[in-house]
């Protein structure tokens, strides 16, 4: 089969790893402006002139969210410096969800937030957090052992328990289920030609 190729494919793949991070990168996160800001009526799909106060919430993809807050603004009294824009923590991410993953990973619905572990890498790149990361990393290790044994006993794939997990999945973890049922597969076919 022909593959088919287009410029502007190949340039973003250049750019990106792959399409889970361009679509991890446009995630939106709710914040607010700290000062008032004229001419950005376009982020509220407003007139362009519009200008947006500090009491206002937005919700922006996480590549302009993370452009922002890098930028800081000075107070008029003493040196202190702010970030422009402020980020709030998004609800599957809260301290309530963590230890819901912490305490029940095989439970967690990950379908919610389709590329859930690639925009908890970039969040934790954004705000460093060492116990998010170590927490989503045991459920991942969890999670990644039931989609094995899933992908060994393709017989017991379609009980009802089994079936409520596997739509639970996230993008990279349909990924892995994929790559590891079809080396499960491959694997039993050429065991039966040795054997033969």
């Amino acid at each position: 089969m022909k593959k088919l190729w287009h410029p502007t494919i190949n340039i973003i793949t250049m750019i990106y790893d792959d399409l889970d991070e361009i679509l991890a990168e446009s995630q939106k996160f709710t914040g607010t402006f700290q000062i008032e800001v004229e001419n950005v009526g376009f982020l509220m799909n407003s007139h362009e002139s519009s200008k947006i106060t500090p009491s206002e919430k937005l919700e922006l993809p996480f590549y302009l969210v993370n452009a922002l807050s890098h930028i800081f603004i000075s107070e008029e009294e003493g040196d202190n410096s702010r970030s422009l824009f402020t980020v709030e923590r998004p609800e599957y991410l809260s301290k309530l969800a963590t230890n819901f993953y912490k305490a029940s990973p095989l439970n967690a619905d990950l379908s919610i937030i389709e590329h859930f572990y690639k925009i908890v890498e970039k969040w934790c790149e954004f705000i460093e957090q060492p116990e998010l990361v170590e927490i989503v990393y045991e459920m991942l290790i969890t999670r990644a052992g039931r989609i094995n044994d899933l992908s060994f006993n393709a017989s017991e794939m379609h009980s009802r328990e089994n079936l409520e997990f596997i739509q639970t999945l996230d993008s990279f973890e349909k990924k892995l289920f994929k790559i590891s049922t079809h080396s499960y597969e491959e694997g039993k076919k050429w065991m039966k030609q040795v054997n033969n």
